[in-house]
Order: structure tokens, then sequence, then C-alpha cells
């Protein structure tokens, strides 16, 4: 019983740890930064796509969750606004690619964008 209950926990813990759909990764160097929403549907969809197709470890993209955390929802409005977009009128996913600041929202378009030749 021992074995079975430890088991279950290393599991739990395993589990816990190695979800990486949830995490941020900070790298203010990388070529995009996406923003998501931990619950959101059409985030769920664009963080499944990403771990498909190994995404995250084939481009430099900084993700950041912005709906449990103020100051990743303070650095989405500063870029909406540098955007001129209207911070009430727009959601996410969202992903913008530095180079040229093209923005991309919904999870349709954030993966055609990763599944075309348009990425550099």
């Amino acid at each position: 019983m021992k074995k079975l209950i430890f088991l279950i926990i290393s599991l739990f813990f395993l589990f816990s740890c190695t979800s990486s759909n949830n995490l941020d990764v900070i790298n203010p160097n990388a070529d995009y930064i996406y923003f998501y929403g931990k619950t959101c549907s059409h985030c769920i969809k664009v963080n499944e796509y990403f771990v498909e197709n190994d995404i995250m470890n084939k481009y430099s993209i900084e993700k950041r969750e912005v709906w449990n955390n103020t100051e990743n929802a303070k650095i989405f409005k500063t870029n909406i606004e540098r955007l001129w977009l209207v911070p009430e009128e727009t959601g996410v996913p969202f992903v913008i690619r530095k180079k040229d600041d093209k923005y991309f929202i919904w999870d349709v378009d954030i993966i055609k964008l990763f599944d075309s030749n348009i990425v550099d």
C-alpha cells in the first residue's frame, strides 16, 4: 500500500513539473512574444499545437501568461498600446513577431504562422 501511495505521489509530482503547457518562458531576446491565458480555449489549442510540433524548441519564443500574472498583463497591455491597438478589444492568444512588430491573434492565425514558411 505504501508503494502505491508513493507511486501516485511521484506521478503527480512528475506530471505537475513536466507539464510545460502553462509555464512562462522569459526571454527578452526571443524573436516572438506569445501572450496567453491559462484557461483560454483558443490558447489551449495553441499550447497543444506548440507541444505536438515542438514549436518552443524550433523557434525563439517568449511565452507569458496574462490572466493570472499581473506583471505579464502589464507587459501585454504595453505592447498592445505600442501597436496602436485597443486593449479592451484585443485578447489572447496573441503573438508579436519582434523584427517587424507584425502581430497574430487567435489560434487559427498563430498556428498558420508557425505551420507556414513565413516564420523567420
